[in-house]
């Protein structure tokens, strides 16, 4: 027997919010946010640590490749910080934060 309780009290979260408000719809953790860098190219690796999302924003203009990995998207003003420097689409962002979502693919011009 499937548990409905569970999917309408995800739901209730967004209730009367617009399309494209951060609002983290997964279970309740109290967890610390976790944020790290892949930084490479052809001749280096490297991956560091970091307490503050801003400290990541320097990778944005560099000729490498980077991923940014955030363990704990719970934290809404983390991602929604994410989202606004690298002017990743409302609704992208919408769905960073709801983790019960399928994983998808979607491309954009920009990333």
């Amino acid at each position: 027997m499937i548990k409905v309780n569970r999917f309408i009290k995800k739901r209730e979260k967004k209730i009367g919010l617009p399309p494209g408000t951060p609002v983290y719809t997964g279970e309740e953790k109290k967890d610390e946010v976790e944020i790290s860098v892949i930084d490479y190219d052809k001749q280096q690796f490297n991956k560091k640590e970091y307490k503050k999302i801003e400290d990541c924003f320097a990778y944005k203009d560099t000729s490498t490749v980077s991923w940014i990995n955030i363990d704990g998207v719970h934290k809404a003003e983390i991602v929604k910080k994410l989202g606004q420097f690298f002017k990743l689409h409302p609704l992208v962002v919408e769905d960073i934060m709801s983790p019960g979502h399928r994983p998808k693919i979607e491309e954009f011009d920009e990333f």
